[in-house]
């Protein structure tokens, strides 16, 4: 067993290269974990003797697996490190391994009492903290809080996991306010923009404990500002994403006929890596309709010359939909990813 801030077993990787006689392996981890990848290559070459490969690209989410390269690699395994299992079947045979943290979380837990100010409360974490969801539950029922836990219908694998574009665990149950625990601001947000409820986030790495409120006012003043600016477009780019979770061609299509429909022009458009720095040379291009993960506009947005907006932000755009509508949505419109 490998032990940081988080552990893992090795043992089930050993056993899947065994098992398989893989020859060659590919190790891909999320940026908080590359820091093990030279202890975990070590000692997987010297269980199996298999030849080790570690990606050092960035990986967001079990959406990002990296079936590419393991491919152009002649990998005979992909082991994916952090993330539970992707709905989608790999092209490459891949092992998910989902890390669970070791921090404590009582303590932030505790302290986030002093936040909630009603009784119905709902419970939710990501894939590193889902163990921990019991004893969170118990806590806080113990204070004598009523605590309910959602069941996710979409890719979340987990009762009370969330993800950045499945949130349906939150959104299936009704609670007077919701608490978060784990690092980042962005699942919350995304709690507080499917919900329209009040979120307090406690990060146990941190130990800080964040009413999410103001910042759910803040992003919902930007997303305005974006769609306010992209009003007058006359040409949009309509953005594929290829990594292996996130591509749909189809819901692409879609968006682009609409556009037209209005009297606008629309361009196809995919990549691997969405940042601002690939849509420099695209100067004609005056707006941008992002079709893979939300994390992209409600993040890195502001850093884009031109507007970004996602497809729901799209429909208030033409007029289809009104902006009073946009709380309550999974992540401002995402749930089309769901088709995938």
């Amino acid at each position: 067993m490998i032990e940081m801030d988080y552990f893992m077993e090795l043992n089930s990787i050993e056993a899947e290269i065994k098992s398989r006689k893989a020859r060659k392996v590919l190790l891909q981890f999320p940026e908080g974990l590359q820091s093990s990848a030279v202890k975990i290559s070590k000692a997987l070459k010297l269980a199996t003797g298999a030849e080790i490969v570690i990606s050092a690209d960035p990986c967001w989410g079990g959406c990002d697996l990296a079936e590419n390269a393991a491919l152009k690699l002649g990998a005979d395994l992909l082991v994916h490190f952090g993330h539970s299992p992707w709905p989608k079947k790999p092209k490459v045979p891949t092992l998910f391994i989902e890390v669970r943290s070791d921090i404590e979380v009582r303590e932030v837990v505790l302290r986030a009492i002093g936040f909630l100010s009603a009784k119905k409360i709902g419970i939710a974490t990501t894939v590193q903290h889902i163990h921990k969801l019991n004893e969170i539950k118990t806590l806080l029922e113990e204070k004598g809080f009523e605590i309910l836990v959602g069941k996710p219908s979409g890719r979340a694998k987990y009762v009370g996991q969330i993800l950045g574009c499945d949130l349906s665990s939150v959104k299936k149950i009704n609670v007077d306010q919701f608490l978060f625990v784990g690092g980042g601001t962005f699942h919350p947000l995304g709690i507080a923009l499917a919900t329209g409820k009040r979120v307090i986030a406690a990060d146990p790495f941190s130990g800080k404990v964040t009413d999410m409120s103001e910042e759910t006012k803040r992003v919902l003043m930007q997303r305005y500002a974006q769609i306010a600016k992209a009003k007058n477009a006359e040409r949009f780019g309509v953005v594929i994403g290829l990594k292996f979770g996130q591509i749909n061609l189809k819901f692409a299509r879609q968006i682009k006929e609409k556009i037209e429909s209005e009297g606008r022009e629309a361009y196809l458009i995919a990549c691997e890596e969405i940042n601002p720095e690939r849509f420099y040379g695209l100067e004609d291009i005056e707006a941008l309709v992002i079709t893979a993960c939300p994390r992209i506009v409600i993040e890195d947005g502001p850093r884009f010359k031109i507007p970004v907006i996602t497809p729901m932000e799209l429909d208030i755009l033409l007029g289809v939909r009104k902006w009073e509508g946009i709380i309550g949505e999974e992540t401002f419109g995402y749930k089309e990813l769901s088709r995938l």
